[in-house]
């Protein structure tokens, strides 16, 4: 009989992992409850850290799993799809429908990047992501910032959401850091 105790699957770059999806969950909760908007965008960032480092260890190590590799995904669904979205609907005034419908489509490609890439992997023996990796949401969580600071319309902010949406699922290759 196989036992199937959760603690037998986790290893270290697993807790890393672990880490950056706690931290898109907090990243949420404080965005629910309208926190400073700073403090959730330093949770995704703290999560973007963590998930850069995950694979890596686990990889430099010879520690990496189909556990670890879903769990991983299902971190950046929290931290990097989920946590962005929530981010977006609490802290604009007055989202349009369409507005909400590319989040809600960002959403969508998000979750077929991931499953894409739990299914391709990497290209060119690791070199290159097909597609826009789901992490660089960290980047459109920080641009809220200065279009907040010049009184920029929230829709141009709404409006990278859908470019990214619209990269995370093309077949466009971006260089592995």
């Amino acid at each position: 009989m196989q036992n199937n105790n959760i603690f037998n699957f986790i290893r270290i770059p697993d807790w890393i992992s672990l880490g950056n999806g706690i931290c898109g969950g907090i990243s949420i909760l404080l965005s629910i409850k309208n926190y400073n908007a700073l403090f959730p965008a330093g949770l995704i960032l703290a999560g973007g850290i963590l998930d850069f480092f995950d694979g890596r260890i686990a990889r430099k190590h010879g520690l990496a799993s189909d556990f670890g590799k879903n769990l991983d995904s299902l971190c950046d669904i929290v931290t990097f799809i989920v946590a962005p979205v929530v981010f977006a609907l609490i802290y604009i005034d007055g989202l349009a429908i369409w507005e909400m419908a590319i989040l809600i489509f960002y959403i969508a490609a998000g979750l077929l990047r991931l499953a894409r890439f739990n299914v391709t992997g990497t290209l060119s023996g690791g070199k290159y992501f097909e597609g826009m990796p789901v992490p660089f949401s960290i980047v459109l969580i920080f641009l809220y910032f200065p279009i907040l600071m010049f009184s920029l319309p929230m829709t141009l902010w709404i409006v990278l959401f859908l470019l990214h949406g619209c990269l995370m699922i093309s077949t466009v290759r971006i260089r592995k850091l």
